[in-house]
């Protein structure tokens, strides 16, 4: 999943800071998937340490931080899916999120965003 990602040194922050002079919804997709496969990769570590441990504080708030983040680029591929006509589900969302993300360039395996030419 994040092997190839060339973002892997990369904060929430950083990241926002990368794709912030990219607008193409190329660009957004690989915004999201960046922080959605690295959001789920952060969420897994928590269960590493036990609760009410700095370790445990620390992986809790990188977890928030980058779930801030996917939340914002999601927002962005909800605001153009709308303009278009389509109609967000209270859930299930995957089901208008896999279409956009196909259209550029990737594949949902098992909840990870794959790039199509891996």
């Amino acid at each position: 999943m994040i092997i190839n990602n060339p973002f892997t040194d990369k904060s929430p922050a950083g990241i926002q800071s990368c794709f912030a002079d990219r607008n193409t919804e190329k660009d957004l997709a690989d915004a999201y998937a960046v922080s959605s496969n690295t959001f789920w990769w952060t969420a897994d570590n928590i269960d590493d340490y036990d609760e009410d441990t700095p370790e445990y504080r620390t992986a809790c708030a990188v977890t928030d931080d980058w779930a801030a983040l996917m939340d914002v680029y999601q927002s962005r591929i909800f605001a153009i899916l709308i303009k278009e006509g389509i109609r967000i589900p209270e859930t299930a969302q995957i089901h208008v999120l896999r279409p956009f993300m196909e259209q550029n360039g990737y594949i949902c395996h098992s909840g990870w965003w794959y790039p199509e030419n891996e």
